[in-house]
């Protein structure tokens, strides 16, 4: 294996809220790699660090403690190959579904006529063909997260990483 296929390398990582009387550890000396083609699952109580860690591997959040590497690199601000995918849908309420995926791909730079057909393309995969001019007040909360997974995708990025994305879908769409 070469140094180059890890995509993501956490070393000693650590997250710490409040001040010296109270602090709370949320991640303490945490060594993770992820390489290309790995699916890694985050398993733990409510509160552990799941989240945080993922927006520090996002590049959202500087961890308080230790080095974030992405292909060997230091992780210095949010990482333009990653997507992430929240727990409660994040949605520009003032945009349709079809323009909350056009949205990432116009900020890379996409020209609108390939942006337009890769949006409906995307609702089409998550099974909001249809749907493309609804606004995210006039969708269920399942639907609301389906255009988020269409919104992550539109990038193909290298990194996806996922913070409960399926607990707001019903149980055959999850």
């Amino acid at each position: 294996m070469s140094i180059n296929d890890h995509i993501l390398e956490l070393k000693n990582v650590s997250q710490a809220y409040g001040s010296v009387n109270q602090r709370f550890v949320a991640i303490e000396d945490l060594n993770l790699i992820i390489d290309e083609g790995e699916f890694v699952t985050l398993l733990g109580p409510s509160g552990c660090g799941k989240s945080t860690l993922l927006r520090i591997a996002a590049g959202l959040q500087q961890p308080s403690g230790g080095m974030v590497l992405y292909r060997d690199n230091p992780l210095l601000g949010v990482n333009p190959h990653n997507a992430i995918v929240f727990q409660t849908f994040v949605l520009f309420p003032w945009l349709t579904a079809q323009q909350n995926i056009e949205v990432v791909l116009k900020t890379r730079g996409i020209p609108p006529k390939p942006r337009i057909a890769r949006a409906i393309e995307l609702l089409g995969l998550v099974g909001l063909g249809g749907f493309e001019n609804a606004y995210p007040s006039e969708l269920s909360g399942g639907m609301r997260q389906k255009v988020g997974f269409a919104r992550a995708m539109a990038t193909e990025p290298e990194l996806l990483c996922m913070d409960e994305p399926f607990s707001s879908l019903d149980v055959l769409s999850a």
